[in-house]
């Protein structure tokens, strides 16, 4: 075995309930894969501060980066770092402003257990076969939320929303000295369909993101001398049929690729 793989059947639960709940147990890892993942889940301590939150607080680290993928080919190349975007009316809390956070690393985005992962994750979704011969944009965010007895922390600033993506991926790496967290999934009326907390390395969650909303509730830590965050890795996935490959130090416009994107996918069959 050299592929990420899982003997749950996460389409069904996508097509059927428009989400799906992976525990880190429904994993099968190779054995080759082991030490990269080590090294991915340790670049959580490299992450910098997020200087866009408001009311100058300092709950959230990350570092973000866009990549190309041609599904046929397995093709994943990272775009040089350019800013993150999304329009007020997915984020009030983001304003509509172009975030220019820390890029993820050359290093980092070509981790191979990273980009197995994301494999995994691709191969799971409910989508029409020509889909997989056409370009998909990727993006990558790492996480971490921290909450002290100063200042509890929000995953989700924004409260209960969309990401604007066609799927999104939510990985934890890592739960320490924390309450709270919790990930609610929601319908497009914001009714609760299910409320879940990533414990353990590796929980994740798919949402078909025009389908469902999804919000996590604030984290407070358990012991006040001890460091209490949260750690997660975010995959999202968008189908941008004209997006190019990436050559030398590409940038690219999102809202101008926005305009090309096709609605959300219907889904077919995955053969």
């Amino acid at each position: 075995m050299n592929r990420i793989t899982t003997k749950l059947p996460i389409y069904a639960g996508l097509k059927n309930n428009h989400y799906s709940i992976i525990t880190n147990k429904d994993f099968l890892i190779p054995d080759y894969l082991k030490r990269e993942k080590q090294q991915f889940d340790k670049s959580w301590r490299n992450l910098e501060k997020d200087n866009y939150l408001k009311y100058e607080r300092s709950f959230r680290y990350r570092k973000f980066r866009y990549l190309y993928l041609l599904p046929v080919s397995e093709e994943i190349i990272p775009f040089a770092a350019t800013p993150y975007y999304q329009p007020p009316e997915i984020n009030q809390y983001a304003e509509g402003i172009d975030r220019k956070f820390y890029g993820m690393e050359d290093e980092i985005c070509n981790n191979a257990f990273l980009l197995e992962l994301i494999k995994f994750d691709f191969l799971q979704l409910p989508i029409k076969k020509l889909k997989k011969s056409e370009p998909w944009l990727v993006d990558i965010h790492q996480v971490r939320i921290v909450t002290t007895e100063a200042e509890n922390g929000e995953p989700t600033p924004e409260g209960v929303h969309h990401d604007e993506n066609d799927f999104v991926c939510i990985h934890l790496i890592k739960r320490k000295n924390i309450t709270g967290g919790i990930n609610g999934i929601y319908s497009n009326n914001r009714e609760l369909l299910k409320n879940y907390t990533l414990t353990n390395n590796l929980d994740s969650i798919i949402l078909w993101d025009p389908k469902v909303m999804h919000g996590v509730t604030p984290i407070y830590p358990k012991t006040l001398k001890e460091l209490a965050f949260r750690d997660v890795l975010l995959i999202g996935f968008t189908h941008a049929p004209n997006l190019q490959s990436p050559t030398g130090n590409t940038l690219f416009d999102y809202k101008e690729i926005k305009e090309n994107i096709n609605p959300p996918i219907l889904f077919e069959q995955v053969n």
